[in-house]
């Protein structure tokens, strides 16, 4: 009898709690889930106007354009660029631009877009931070070997403040979320969807002692570009507009705000156009020239292009195709992998990572810039693309 009352009594107990609704999320993670639906995933790319608010970076009053040429005055075979069109095409892109030797030869964009259309190239922002930084250590502002807690008051007395920004750059911060994955405001989702991303950056731990192991790490480029907006003391949307992207001739493009007046995500969602992106490309591939004026500290492209002591295949913010890896790795704590099915046809090719394929892809030994955005590709292949282009070229 006790036993069937002890029965009867968790029935009851057990009804009364499934009756109960369940407990709302915090305001928070409702904010944070609501921003998550805003952006539709199957547009995650081309559907801009869902990233808001937004912040313009303000380009050149006159737009410089890239003169444009046939591909057989400057040594491309045209047959090999449609190869590497029809690959492209395979891939869902939106825009493929291939310049050489300064002169525009390919520019393909699917039905429905043009050259004004802006994208949302995730991590390619993240080159931009580390370009940017040259003309703020020229300026004396700031220095690669400055902890960012000098700059970023909440870490002044934090271990992680000792963490130094070319820790930052180079990805070997060692800093993991400290969160459970099923926290919603901390991790990924937390810096992508939060209100304030700058504390959604420091619920972070040191799985590794900083300096000691690659790990590529959003938040790295996150404190690493507020520890650069501290150190500049203006506004970051306007210094880029006034220090690189307006001098570059380039249109205007945005950045994406945690909130009206906050934070840029430095880390992902610059929106520019594809041919902003080839500007940026063959300001890397020209050493930081401009035609004949200097943009960027003479030998900066040289220091955030070569190899980092934690990785051969990763300098500041910008990767390096050799040595071949066929199954490029993110380091610490990240699963994902790139394949790179053969070696690039050249091995000096460097480029900027947007995921799912989103590329600027630099080859300075043969005055080669390739643009390549589209819906992210789960088959992207990195040597591909470059390697077909790269046939249309004659061996001297």
């Amino acid at each position: 009898m006790k036993r069937a009352l002890a029965l009867i009594g968790l029935l009851l107990s057990s009804a009364v709690s499934l009756a109960q609704p369940a407990p709302q999320p915090s305001p928070a993670v409702q904010a944070i889930m609501a921003r998550m639906k805003s952006i539709p995933q199957d547009r995650a790319v081309d559907g801009v106007e869902a990233y808001t608010p937004q912040e313009t970076v303000a380009g050149a009053p006159r737009v410089r354009s890239l003169p444009k040429a046939s591909p057989r005055s400057v040594g491309l075979d045209p047959f090999a660029l449609e190869k590497a069109q029809a690959w492209a095409d395979e891939q869902q892109s939106f825009a493929l631009l291939i310049a050489r030797r300064g002169k525009l030869v390919h520019e393909r964009y699917a039905k429905g877009y043009t050259a004004e259309n802006r994208y949302v190239t995730a991590s390619m922002h993240k080159a931009v931070v580390a370009l940017a930084y040259g003309l703020a250590i020229a300026d004396g502002k700031i220095s690669l070997d400055d902890p960012m807690g000098k700059y970023l008051t909440e870490f002044a007395d934090h271990p992680n403040g000792a963490i130094t920004i070319r820790q930052l750059l180079e990805m070997t911060s060692g800093l993991q979320p400290s969160t459970p994955p099923t926290d919603l405001t901390g991790g990924f989702m937390g810096l992508m969807f939060a209100q304030d991303i700058r504390i959604a950056s420091q619920p972070y731990v040191q799985a590794v002692p900083p300096g000691s192991s690659f790990g590529y790490a959003n938040v790295s480029t996150q404190l690493a570009g507020m520890a650069l907006e501290a150190a500049i003391g203006e506004r970051y949307s306007g210094w880029l507009s006034r220090r690189l992207w307006a001098p570059l001739g380039a249109s205007d493009a945005a950045v994406w705000m945690d909130r009206e007046g906050g934070n840029p995500h430095y880390f992902c969602c610059l929106l520019a156009t594809p041919r902003d992106w080839l500007k940026v490309g063959e300001l890397m591939r020209n050493k930081g020239m401009v035609g004949t004026t200097r943009l960027l500290p003479e030998g900066w492209v040289d220091t955030v292009t070569a190899p980092s002591p934690g990785n051969p295949n990763f300098g500041m913010n910008i990767w390096r195709g050799s040595p071949h890896d066929p199954n490029r790795g993110y380091g610490l704590g990240v699963a994902l992998k790139v394949p790179a099915k053969d070696p690039f046809a050249r091995d000096d090719v460097y480029y900027v990572d947007g995921a799912g394929g989103q590329r600027v892809y630099v080859v300075p030994s043969e005055e080669l810039t390739i643009i390549r955005i589209g819906k992210p590709s789960p088959t992207w292949d990195d040597s591909a693309l470059v390697n077909l282009v790269l046939a249309g070229i004659k061996k001297k």
